[in-house]
């Protein structure tokens, strides 16, 4: 029997390439997890995995983006429980000296009396602090270069959902790939990685956010990338989305 050769586009293959990258990072987290648990218990195993994690292409990092260790946000809950725990004590102290106290009291009996009373009702006094109003999210009408340069890298799911929004239509990635060098002002090292840094956050923003789709024309192996609400359930981009003839 015949073997069949199968053949990949670029963009199949760099789909491919960023999927299996993904796979890498999860199992070395994995790895790092359980090191970090045999080494409590007293067994460590030694393996470094930083020779791997060398050659792994950096992930994309983002300006709104806060990581908190698990051991951090154990110990602020512990810290607000126990916060709460010392001021309910505090109250029931004080409740404890006001019910002594009204013993000899009288004055301070029919207080006790009245707030021991059942059968008045609780009125909740509304907040004297006005609630601040959300602030809208920004409509983006233009490409502004800054918005998605940072020290090190450039945020492309940011540049390729606005770009795609903006002009409202689906794109390849080889246009977005001209559209960025020309928008964004790229140095030389950018621009060789433009293609693949598309590609990935496209495959991003695909199979994570679930913000993009696309679409292949019968008999050509292009794929065309647009916002996920061009489409339909099944798949279908909508006509007033169609690309331009």
């Amino acid at each position: 029997m015949e073997e069949k050769k199968l053949e990949f586009t670029p963009e199949e293959l760099e789909e491919m390439r960023q999927y299996y990258r993904e796979e890498l990072r999860m199992l070395l987290k994995k790895i790092e997890k359980v090191n970090a648990m045999l080494e409590k218990l007293g067994a460590p195993s030694n393996i470094d995995v930083s020779v791997y994690k060398k050659s792994l292409i950096p992930g994309e990092i983002y300006a709104k983006q806060i990581i908190v260790k698990p051991e951090e946000k154990t110990k602020q809950i512990e810290e607000k429980v126990e916060k709460i725990k010392k001021s309910k004590q505090k109250m029931l102290t004080r409740w404890e000296e006001i019910a002594e106290r009204a013993k000899t009291d009288p004055l301070v009996k029919e207080f006790f009396d009245i707030m021991n009373d059942e059968s008045i009702p609780v009125i909740e006094l509304a907040s004297s602090k006005k609630k601040k109003k959300q602030p809208e999210p920004d409509v983006i009408t233009e490409i502004v270069p800054s918005r998605y340069k940072r020290t090190k890298n450039i945020l492309w799911s940011d540049y390729v959902y606005d770009k795609l929004y903006l002009t409202g239509y689906p794109m390849t990635v080889d246009e977005l790939k001209e559209a960025a060098i020309a928008e964004l002002d790229l140095n030389e090292e950018d621009k060789a990685a433009a293609f693949s840094a598309i590609h990935s956050a496209l495959f991003r923003l695909k199979r994570n956010q679930k913000s993009v789709n696309n679409y292949a024309i019968k008999g050509s192996r292009t794929c065309y990338y647009g916002l996920a609400e061009w489409f339909t359930k099944e798949g279908k981009l909508l006509k007033k989305h169609a690309r331009p003839i």
